[in-house]
């Protein structure tokens, strides 16, 4: 197999569901119009709220098992109490304006049971009662923090904004990607670390500590964008390793698989991939000694913006997209044709220097994906085909 094999037009794919897609269709899809006003938008954000409801207060209830650490200590819980109720109010009213508006009454109906299923199990007066650090974190908070957060950002401007109108928000394989969202997600603390691990030993080792007192004595907005260009740097090399390697290959072939690109499709990432990638670029920022806090604003940029170059939109951003990473940049990266192109996540002029930069004016790619689609739909034969692709080819 060649590690970069030729993408070409392969437009059955577009339209092939998962099971699981096929499931939820079955569940709460309907074939009404999804513009405002048709009360498809109060249906699916009545969903959102009830159902991220319904999650948060599990977390109140077991805040040892489904809470990340990092966060957990810095909670306001009576301001996440009225949030709880405002989300709770706004999912009924949401999921009723649905059943009002909308001949398909599903997605409201789903919105009022998991908003009742919130009130249910105690709603926004559940005590806290931390019972000491559990054998297993999970980042259930994580999770619906950055759902509800992204989603209702995203999924309205896709609509209103598509670069490709007739692809709808629950286009094929978007339960794929989103049980990749919700896997990343919930095992953050584990992901975090495995990433951490090579760059602490390394840095431990190395030992410079002049030079971390230097940096990290730099003013904040000086770090970060110096962050920024020290971690695409890194990354650009890793990525286009990923890319030409025939052993490594298999596994980011699992990002390019996806036929659509949204705002969920950033999240299709094999674990091998994620935990090599991001441990190594972490590696020269923690050698150099960035300041914690410069750290955490990266990112939060990074998360951002490896989002939002992913999704449905069409804008024009002219003069911006020399600077930094758009949509259109990234997604002539994930073209069928030409491919190994736009391998930066911050900085496109770092591909004019290596001599791998492809955006033609105006336009897009007319197709995403890989070429013959060799990878599977399904999430878990994901998880497994790189093994199997590497297994096969040594033999």
């Amino acid at each position: 197999m060649e590690p970069a094999a030729a993408r070409g037009n392969s437009a059955q794919a577009a339209t092939r569901h998962t099971r699981l897609d096929r499931w939820f269709e079955r569940v709460l899809g309907d074939h009404g119009p999804q513009h405002f006003g048709s009360g498809w938008f109060s249906g699916l954000i009545g969903l959102l709220l009830s159902l991220g409801s319904f999650c948060a207060v599990l977390v109140f209830q077991f805040p040892e098992w489904l809470t990340t650490a990092d966060l957990r200590a810095g909670y306001p819980v009576e301001f996440m109490r009225g949030a709880l109720t405002l989300a709770i109010v706004a999912g009924f009213f949401f999921s009723a304006l649905n059943i009002i508006l909308r001949p398909s009454k599903k997605l409201g109906l789903a919105g009022l049971f998991f908003a009742a299923l919130a009130v249910i199990a105690g709603g926004d007066g559940v005590e806290v009662d931390w019972h000491g650090p559990a054998p297993v974190n999970l980042g259930l908070d994580w999770l619906v923090l950055n759902v509800v957060l992204l989603s209702l950002v995203f999924v309205p401007l896709e609509r209103l904004f598509p670069h490709r109108p007739e692809q709808g928000t629950f286009r094929a394989g978007w339960t794929t990607d989103g049980l990749y969202f919700v896997v990343s997600h919930v095992l953050v603390e584990l992901l975090t670390f495995f990433t951490l691990l090579p760059a602490t030993v390394v840095s431990q080792a190395w030992q410079a500590a002049a030079l971390g007192a230097q940096v990290a004595s730099l003013p904040l907005w000086v770090q970060v964008p110096l962050i920024m260009l020290v971690a695409d740097l890194t990354q650009y090399w890793v990525h286009r390793f990923f890319h030409r390697n025939r052993l490594a290959w298999p596994f980011h072939a699992i990002h390019h698989s996806s036929r659509a690109m949204d705002w969920l499709a950033g999240s299709r990432l094999h674990v091998v991939d994620v935990i090599l990638t991001r441990g190594l670029i972490l590696v020269p920022l923690f050698v150099l000694g960035f300041a914690r806090e410069a750290l955490y604003v990266w990112l939060a940029i990074v998360a951002a913006q490896a989002t939002f170059i992913h999704v449905n939109m069409r804008f024009r951003f002219r003069w911006i997209e020399q600077l930094l990473v758009t949509p259109r940049f990234h997604h002539w990266h994930h073209a069928e044709s030409p491919i190994d192109k736009n391998f930066a996540v911050h900085f496109p002029w770092i591909d004019r220097l290596f001599g791998t930069y492809y955006m033609p004016a105006d336009r897009w790619p007319d197709e995403v994906g890989i070429h013959g689609d060799p990878v599977p739909e399904e999430f878990l034969a994901q998880m497994v085909w790189p093994v199997r692709t590497i297994a096969k080819e040594g033999r």
